[in-house]
């Protein structure tokens, strides 16, 4: 049997156009969430602009959490679920639980920090997560499966976000410094750096976690 069989098994796939008109909403309520929380200004009434969705939509950046539970007559509230892993289809009764976009070259606005970052080498950023309210633990999951893909991992989110704040450090970034983003008046221009490097244990290293636990 599929994994997916299970209505409320969530996977992630990359969005297309198709999608552009379901994802708007997702941003919609993840701004009026931030504005509820007392964080109006990390992205204001409009950000992101749908001509940026659209870019990322187009660069292949923008990836979906979704599941496929919007046929079940009662969903729910924190069902049990296999980790959501890449998987391209679009389920019949699919639903977006999250949304997000993954860039790989060097994010120009992370060039000066106020403090620093952990190291200079090769990154994967993480920008725009939100989620859609139908679903928990969405931001979760989507660290939780990038941080199986990538072993550098970079992002940023608003001085009063404390929610993502949270959920960034109880999943192991450190908190870097702060950056300036583009001047814009709309919104705040002032986030918080973070920053996660898992690297592998190098042979010598590994050859002596072996002995050590051999010995023990």
């Amino acid at each position: 049997m599929s994994r997916y069989a299970m209505e409320t098994a969530r996977w992630i796939r990359h969005a297309t156009m198709d999608d552009f008109e379901a994802i708007m909403p997702v941003y919609a309520y993840a701004r009026k969430r931030m504005a509820q929380t007392g964080n109006p200004r990390q992205w204001g009434d409009k950000y992101p602009l749908p001509e940026r969705i659209r870019e990322d939509i187009a660069g292949g950046h923008t990836m979906l959490l979704v599941d496929d539970a919007a046929g079940m007559d009662q969903i729910p509230e924190d069902p049990v679920y296999p980790e959501p892993e890449l998987d391209e289809h679009k389920g019949s009764h699919e639903r977006i639980i999250g949304v997000f976009a993954l860039f790989h070259d060097p994010e120009p606005d992370y060039r000066v920090i106020d403090g620093s970052w952990l190291d200079d080498q090769p990154y994967t950023t993480i920008h725009r997560v939100a989620a859609s309210g139908l679903g928990r633990h969405a931001a979760g999951d989507l660290l939780d499966w990038s941080m199986r893909r990538y072993e550098n991992i970079r992002a940023d989110t608003g001085l009063k976000n404390y929610a993502m704040q949270h959920i960034l450090e109880t999943h192991g970034f450190t908190r870097c410094g702060n950056i300036i983003m583009p001047e814009n008046k709309e919104i705040e221009n002032v986030r918080v750096a973070y920053q996660l490097h898992n690297r592998p244990l190098d042979l010598a290293e590994r050859e002596r976690e072996a002995k050590r636990l051999v010995a023990v």
